[in-house]
This record gives structure tokens, sequence and C-alpha cells, in this order.
């Protein structure tokens, strides 16, 4: 049980955490679980947060972090039980439990779990930067969004602008949020300053399926001529 003594520190284990809602909408229900142990243990100055998976499935899916050109976290990967091997641009590493891996923002990575309930903890900040945390309410339009209700994400997403209003993912977000409620001129809106603030939302714009509801109008290939 979550300890608190004079607000001076926190004390829980991780199977007391709930899973958080996943941040990729569309994904596939593989057992992994994520747990946002910053939000818990309201870490303001880096990024944490933990995965959970059953054996052969990705506890870290493969990415990088210098999304759309932009500089991203360098991050510790923790392997607290279980066992995963990890792929990074091409090389291949055993990590047990008790493993620390730490990787640069520009390379590509992933792990896969070896063992059923092998969890990751993934500590994480840009270099040279101060940790900017995304709103609250940006993992609400999330849930919401993962549940179907669009209007509620939208809504929610409004708030995230208003505290980031120059975020170009976070416009895009919106933008993909109101076209799944029915919002046309809004989600335009939202997908025209995201090109403002970086072309490269173009290359989201192009392919993602959340916007399949405005892709033949033809202000969506203006955006992207």
């Amino acid at each position: 049980m979550t300890t608190t003594v004079d607000q001076s520190y926190v004390f829980a284990t991780l199977d007391e955490l709930e899973p958080a809602p996943t941040l990729a909408p569309g994904a596939a229900n593989d057992g992994r679980q994520r747990f946002d142990v910053r939000r818990r243990f309201e870490i303001t100055s880096f990024g944490v947060q933990a995965f959970r998976a059953p054996e052969g499935v990705e506890v870290v899916r493969e990415h990088n972090e210098t999304f759309l050109g932009e500089d991203g976290q360098e991050e510790l990967y923790v392997v607290v039980n279980g066992a995963a091997t990890f792929e990074i641009d091409g090389e291949t590493i055993e990590a047990p439990a008790g493993s620390l891996v730490k990787v640069r923002p520009a390379a590509r990575r992933k792990a896969t779990a070896k063992d059923d309930g092998t969890t990751i903890l993934v500590v994480g900040s840009t270099p040279g930067k101060a940790y900017d945390p995304a709103p609250q309410e940006a993992a609400d339009a999330f849930a919401a969004y993962n549940t179907g209700d669009f209007e509620t994400a939208i809504a929610k997403q409004r708030i995230v602008l208003e505290k980031r209003p120059n975020d170009a993912v976070a416009r895009f977000n919106a933008g993909c949020f109101a076209a799944r409620a029915g919002f046309a001129d809004e989600a335009f809106e939202h997908l025209t300053r995201a090109l403002e603030i970086n072309e490269r939302i173009k290359e989201l714009i192009a392919s993602d399926e959340d916007l399949d509801s405005i892709r033949d109008d033809q202000r969506l290939a203006t955006l992207t001529a």
C-alpha cells in the first residue's frame, strides 16, 4: 500500500499501479501493459514509466526518440524482472533481470520479452533541456479515444492546446480527434497549424487512418501538396 510521511516520500510497489491507457491509438491488445509511474508519483523533472508483457511480445515497441526531426529523449531501460532481447540499430543484446541499457535518442530500438511478465522500467529526458511533461489532459484524451468517445477526446485535447499551443504533435492529435468526432472544419484548423509549426506533420497526415473521414476533402490535398 502506498504510504506517505509528512509528504516527504511516496512508497508503492509496481503491482499496486493500475495499467494506464495506451498512448498508441489502435494498438493491438497483445497483453502488454503500461504503468504511468511519473504521474502516480507526481514526478516533474524526468520521464519514467514501466512496461510489462508476456513472452514473445514487444515490451518496448520499436521506435526512436527523434520524432519528426525534433530533439528527443535519451533513455535508460532497467529490466526489473524476467528477461528481454533488445535490438538496437541492428545489434542484439540479451538482458536478464537487473540489466541496464542506455540508448541514444536517434537509435532505433525495441525489446522483446523472453519470459511471461517481463517488466522494464524506462527513464528518460532530453539532453540539455528542462523536462516538459505533457498535461494530464493529454492522457485523458487518449483514454477517451481508446473507448471510442471522440467528443471527450477532442474536448480534453483542446485543454492541452491551451497549455501547449505550439506543440505540433498535440495539434496533429487534435486534428485526428476532431476528424473522428465529425468536426471537419476544426480538424483542418488544427492540421493547418500543425504544419505551420512542423512541415513533417505531412508524413503523419498521409497515412493516419484517423483522418479517413476527411481524406476526400480537397482541403486535405491542398495541405499536403
